[in-house]
């Protein structure tokens, strides 16, 4: 029971240590040429359209975490409801929640329920997420498979004028208008068009790699079954993983999530704190 605790705490503070330190590496890249014969219009309608249109997107998952040379893995639930709601539930023993973490369009709430407390932090809190235009549906688009743009709810084809297109290796690379804080950059596969690899950078020295990667047919277009989130240059290095199956579109489940008035809410230094006397 104690090394579970300290799995679920360990995710849970993966998450918070994402709001409130999250900075991002390499310097920022200006922009890159055309690349030839790639038509960026094309390239981007050609991802947009791969994204699933569904409401909702649910499934079992494996959050993994490897914090240094520690290494957790615990089972749970992910849920997400377009425009709304993401939802990932910690699961012990496959039958009793030990956390959640929620990202609604306002705020995080971070749920730890083995021991009674909760963080909630709105996005306009955060003075890096609010100074870089990091907010709800930035979230949202990394975990839904999508095209990113600082200010936007959502990336249409009438925005291809905003990405300049480059080639590397077997990787068509959009990349896409930043701001003065941080810089994205997607690979998008050659052949399928399937977006492969979204990267975050800034002129501090940290980067944010999402990847993904065992692409599901999902309501007549793909999503990816694992997310590989990896954070460069911080002293310990940081890696999650998200392993999703029975992946479905059901929308009978609640959206929000309520806090039982005995918990003690806590300021995300003080869990990242406990993490480190651990």
């Amino acid at each position: 029971m104690k090394a579970w605790k300290q799995i679920t705490l360990c995710c849970l503070v993966a998450a918070a240590g994402l709001l409130t330190g999250c900075k991002s590496s390499r310097g920022v890249t200006g922009k890159s040429p055309s690349a030839g014969s790639l038509n960026r219009t094309e390239r981007v309608e050609r991802v947009l359209a791969q994204a699933p249109q569904t409401e909702c997107i649910n499934a079992k998952m494996r959050f993994s975490l490897q914090l240094g040379e520690k290494d957790f893995s615990i089972g749970g639930n992910f849920r997400m409801k377009k425009d709304d709601v993401i939802q990932l539930s910690l699961v012990g023993f496959g039958i009793i929640e030990g956390g959640r973490i929620e990202f609604t369009r306002d705020s995080v709430l971070l749920v730890d329920r083995l021991h009674h407390q909760y963080i909630s932090v709105a996005y306009n809190d955060v003075a890096f997420l609010r100074e870089s235009q990091v907010d709800f549906y930035t979230l949202q688009a990394l975990f839904w498979n999508e095209l990113i743009l600082p200010g936007l709810q959502h990336v249409t084809p009438a925005e291809a004028r905003h990405f300049d297109i480059s080639r590397e290796g077997d990787s068509v690379v959009l990349t896409g208008d930043g701001n003065r804080r941080l810089a994205y950059r997607f690979f998008t596969s050659l052949v399928t068009g399937l977006l492969e690899r979204t990267e975050i950078s800034s002129r501090s020295d940290y980067r944010l790699d999402w990847t993904y990667g065992d692409f599901v047919d999902l309501g007549g277009a793909k999503y990816p079954a694992q997310m590989r989130i990896e954070l460069f240059g911080l002293r310990t290095s940081a890696v999650m993983t998200l392993s999703l199956n029975r992946i479905g579109t059901d929308s009978g489940w609640a959206t929000r999530t309520q806090v039982s008035k005995r918990y003690e809410r806590v300021d995300p230094a003080k869990l990242i704190d406990r993490l480190m006397k651990m």
